[in-house]
């Protein structure tokens, strides 16, 4: 379980078949075991020293993620394991990407960056406005919609500190649909079932 809160952006340093190894500024050493988030994907470290760790991220994951198509050399925001008890900042991220969102515009707006991401319409019942939504590990708040798009507004402190401050119109990002949404709509289909 995550918060969505990203603490540091990594760095791709090699993919070698399905091992990524991501350097990082943590200036701690993980456990081998230890869940850490990849752009809001959850992966499980494999290896780790003071400054890198490897993860394994299999086909299904390389699939709903951009994971299948990133780089050596990419970025990568990372967030380690919320500790329960801790304050949440965010919203309840479970680490599992639902899909790829596409980046159709973004501006200044204000005092603020506004982002816009087109989805597929198969899940636009789990994007409400002032909802959540994890984008790229990011805890966001949903702040306009439609059948497939959906508008967030960045403050300049996330906006440099995660992804979103190099990333631009036409590249992709990592979506996680809100978990309590998808549990109601489960059981509205259920009971529509019965």
């Amino acid at each position: 379980m995550f918060t969505g809160i990203v603490e540091a952006v990594g760095t791709i340093q090699s993919i070698e078949g399905n091992k990524f190894t991501i350097t990082h500024s943590f200036g701690e050493k993980f456990s081998v075991g230890e869940s850490i988030a990849l752009s809001g994907m959850c992966s499980t470290v494999l290896t780790a020293n003071e400054k890198e760790f490897m993860v394994e991220i299999m086909l299904e994951s390389r699939r709903r993620t951009t994971f299948g198509v990133d780089l050596v050399g990419d970025k990568v925001n990372l967030e380690r394991s919320a500790q329960i008890g801790a304050r949440n900042s965010g919203h309840f991220v479970t680490g599992h990407i639902d899909e790829v969102g596409n980046i159709a515009s973004l501006f200044r707006d204000g005092d603020a960056w506004r982002v816009r991401i087109s989805f597929s319409k198969q899940n636009a019942e789990l994007v409400v406005e002032k909802g959540s939504i994890g984008i790229d590990g990011c805890s966001m708040t949903v702040a306009a919609c439609g059948d497939t798009w959906l508008e967030v507004c960045v403050i300049s402190h996330t906006f440099g500190e995660t992804l979103f401050g190099t990333k631009k119109e036409g590249e992709s990002v990592n979506l996680e649909f809100d978990i309590l949404g998808k549990y109601i709509l489960r059981k509205a289909e259920l009971d529509s079932v019965e």
